[in-house]
């Protein structure tokens, strides 16, 4: 067990198809959230045009940010946006977030990367720094 481990943990650092795939997931949690706001703030009236604004603006942020994040399995690794979200995602705050991160993220991460590594699928390689 600990041998096949180490080859899929070898696997996921030769290049950065897990990042990818992991950025496509992790995009998707708030561009859904955001499109669902979308979609209820523009069939449903409000009472209050506050609440309206508030709405509208949470929605065109979290679906905005689901496609950044979206977008980061498509741009070469270098590039300003891949750089950018490197440094700026937060990590896992708390052994909640952590476990939330494992189960809805991770986890089908893992699976997906391998089932695009079985297809033929590859990442960009990683530079080698000296």
């Amino acid at each position: 067990m600990k041998r096949f481990l180490r080859r899929l943990i070898i696997s996921f650092e030769r290049d950065d198809l897990f990042l990818r795939v992991v950025f496509v997931l992790s995009g998707l949690l708030p561009g859904g959230i955001g499109i669902a706001l979308l979609v209820f703030v523009s069939t449903n009236a409000s009472a209050s045009p506050l609440a309206d604004v508030l709405f509208w603006t949470l929605a065109i942020l979290l679906t905005a940010v689901g496609g950044l994040m979206a977008a980061r399995c498509a741009v070469p690794a270098q590039s300003r946006l891949a750089r950018f979200l490197d440094r700026n995602v937060p990590d896992a705050a708390g052994l909640e977030d952590a476990i939330f991160l494992i189960g809805a993220i991770y986890l089908p991460a893992v699976l997906l990367t391998l089932l695009l590594r079985l297809l033929g699928v590859r990442g960009q390689r990683k530079q080698q720094h000296a």
